[in-house]
């Protein structure tokens, strides 16, 4: 598969269809724009406890995104540090041409918590969704379950205008589209009958520009 020509993001992609998960540690990671004028740094948190099926281990604080700019000098500036919605890491980030960060998914947890956020170039959160505000109650049902997840997206996302990156899409494991209007956070269901195709190797396996 090519890499995107839209964006530079991180990603972390696990197989599915068995009895347990295996979820190596977080690590700091950054994901850049294009363009190269913006990149946020991603620091994990320590909630494990407040992601699904773990709730006995510890709650500390969650991840963080540090939002740099390209300063005039070449050199890059922070502009914010701010909490992200993730307990411990996205498992996927986003950064546009215009320094929008959206995030896919949780650490341990792909599928449950805040599946999809959006945050401002000022580290402001735009909007954020749990699978229930995305789905119906019957297509939930739908979705593949392992110990700690529910597999809902495929190995595709990307800008939908990559000029103007201002829509991103995912596509979905019932074989659909979803497309989200970045700066308002307005989203789309598109269905469809295209065969899902989840990314391939182990759970610690790290898939750049795919």
């Amino acid at each position: 598969m090519k890499r995107f020509a839209t964006a530079s993001f991180l990603t972390l992609t696990c197989a599915i269809g068995v009895a347990a998960d295996d979820w190596p540690a977080a690590t700091v990671r950054s994901a850049f724009s294009e363009n190269g004028r913006y990149f946020v740094r991603i620091v994990p948190g320590e909630a494990v406890g407040d992601t699904v099926g773990f709730s006995g281990a510890n709650k500390g604080p969650y991840a963080h995104g540090e939002f740099y700019a390209r300063q005039p000098d070449r050199s890059y500036g922070l502009v914010a540090d701010v909490t992200l919605q993730n307990p411990v890491s996205p498992t996927d980030a986003v950064v546009s041409n215009h320094g929008y960060l959206i995030t896919f998914d949780n650490w341990h947890n792909v599928g449950y918590g805040k599946v999809v956020a959006i945050y401002e170039p000022g580290g402001r959160g735009v909007r954020a969704f749990t699978l229930e505000q995305l789905y119906s109650e019957e297509q939930l049902k739908k979705i593949p379950l392992s110990v700690s997840s529910r597999w809902w997206r495929c190995a595709s996302h990307g800008f939908v205008d990559p000029r103007e990156q201002t829509e991103i899409h995912v596509s979905e494991r019932l074989g659909g589209t979803f497309t989200f209007r970045i700066k308002t956070g307005q989203f789309a269901y598109h269905p469809g009958q295209a065969t899902c195709a989840p990314p391939s190797g182990p759970f610690s396996a790290f898939w750049f520009g795919r």
